[in-house]
């Protein structure tokens, strides 16, 4: 008997909890940009992911709670190299660096383009199969997104920040589609390495370009928005990606038995 996505809604609900957790880094790291480079905010993020989930780690394992994954081996490198490139480093400072020319309540609503990139990108570049009501949903949020573009101060529409937002959702959907091939790992792992690679990168990219780390309480908010926002939020968002593979793929292999 196949096995519906109505009967099992955890990995939807996991995926609403995760989205509503990545919404709010918008608008709050638009609070922490005053001050700090947009590499630095990017970085202290990700580190934050890191050190929150590392703590969790640590719980664990004194805990003696195994995870149930499997961890990353050799072969998934490429996948997690192109995940912390793409989403973990250019697309962080390309969200950052937008916060500064328009609103949070606007950068925050643009991340739903997020959806539209993942959804491309897995037709056009990794052939899956796509139907009339992606299209539709496809062509509803890219009109709503541009809309968002409209500045009623000065009656035209403000796209310097938008096409920066823009940027970084095409790169956190390539991630997306490259952290679902190695979904069935470990999710904490995935994140943690994710969160300290790109983490130091853009740490490093901040002072290579001479730019000053900001010590004060803005850099102990980012961290604390990053462990949240982007590391638990991460680690969610891969956990309801693995049961949704398990679900396409007993559905098919159901569908095959049933054609022999």
């Amino acid at each position: 008997m196949p096995i519906s996505m109505r009967g099992n809604l955890r990995p939807v609900v996991i995926i609403i909890v995760s989205a509503a957790m990545f919404g709010v880094s918008a608008p709050l790291a638009k609070s922490l940009v005053e001050g700090m480079p947009a590499t630095e905010l990017a970085g202290l993020l990700y580190l934050g992911a890191f050190i929150g989930l590392g703590i969790f780690t640590s719980f664990r394992r004194l805990a003696r709670k195994h995870p149930k994954y499997e961890l990353i081996v050799r072969k998934d490198a490429k996948w997690l190299i192109g995940s912390i490139v793409s989403g973990g480093i250019i697309a962080p400072i390309l969200m950052v660096s937008g916060l500064m020319l328009i609103s949070g309540f606007t950068a925050s609503l643009l991340l739903n383009l997020e959806g539209v990139f993942t959804a491309l990108i897995a037709v056009t570049v990794f052939r899956e199969k796509e139907g009339k009501r992606l299209w539709a949903s496809l062509l509803i949020m890219t009109l709503a997104s541009t809309l968002l573009t409209y500045d009623p101060s000065n009656g035209a529409f403000r796209i310097e920040g938008t096409i920066l937002l823009v940027g970084a959702m095409i790169c956190w959907g390539l991630d997306n589609n490259l952290t679902q091939r190695i979904s069935g790992k470990d999710p904490v792992q995935i994140s943690m390495a994710k969160g300290l690679v790109a983490g130091s990168a853009s740490i490093g990219i901040t002072l290579l370009i001479g730019s000053p780390i900001v010590i004060g309480s803005g850099l102990v908010y980012a961290l604390i928005l990053g462990a949240f926002s982007y590391g638990v939020s991460l680690v969610l968002f891969i956990m309801a990606i693995s049961v949704i593979v398990l679900i396409y793929f007993v559905n098919n292999n159901n569908r095959f038995k049933r054609s022999v």
